[in-house]
């Protein structure tokens, strides 16, 4: 009985895209590594607040834009991308954003100031040098994973967060 157990998951792994069984997403919607997050960070919220912002560079590696179109995490109730505004004045505003377009063989940074991701609503604690996963979707449903490193901003000992 073992061996024909073992027999129909190698046949399903062989059939089908190993990745894509394993995770649960028919192939055509796993997007693998058209997108990629570099240099991709999360700040350490200050102490009492519950927001977190994300910073990095979306590496679109496809020769067509890709629209993304919804940003989720297991570790936050929402995950937005946002833009900072300023008026004539100087005075900041943020701007949540429907969609973020990541142009063909292109970058699109998410940095300090402007584009940015934020995560609201931590439902665990996060620690330094955790490895965050985030889910996003275009407008296709094609799913992309990303990953996004914990940092302390405060700390001096942290040079990863140069760019922000």
């Amino acid at each position: 009985m073992k061996n024909l157990y073992t027999f129909l998951i190698i046949g399903i792994l062989t059939i089908t895209n190993a990745n894509a069984f394993m995770t649960g997403v028919k192939p055509e919607k796993d997007g693998g590594v058209a997108i990629e997050m570099i240099s991709g960070v999360i700040h350490t919220a200050p102490p009492g607040s519950n927001v977190n912002a994300g910073y990095g560079i979306l590496k679109n590696n496809t020769d067509k834009d890709i629209v993304l179109k919804s940003f989720r995490s297991p570790v936050f109730d929402n995950t937005e991308a946002h833009n900072m505004e300023y008026s004539d004045a100087g005075i900041a505003k943020m701007k949540h954003l429907k969609e973020l377009k990541i142009p063909a063989n292109g970058e699109l940074s998410l940095e300090s100031g402007g584009l940015h991701l934020m995560f609201i609503g931590m439902r665990r604690d996060i620690a330094v040098d955790e490895e965050i996963m985030i889910i996003s979707r275009d407008d296709n449903e094609v799913r992309y994973m990303l990953i996004m490193k914990v940092i302390d901003p405060r700390s001096s000992n942290d040079d990863s967060h140069h760019m922000h």
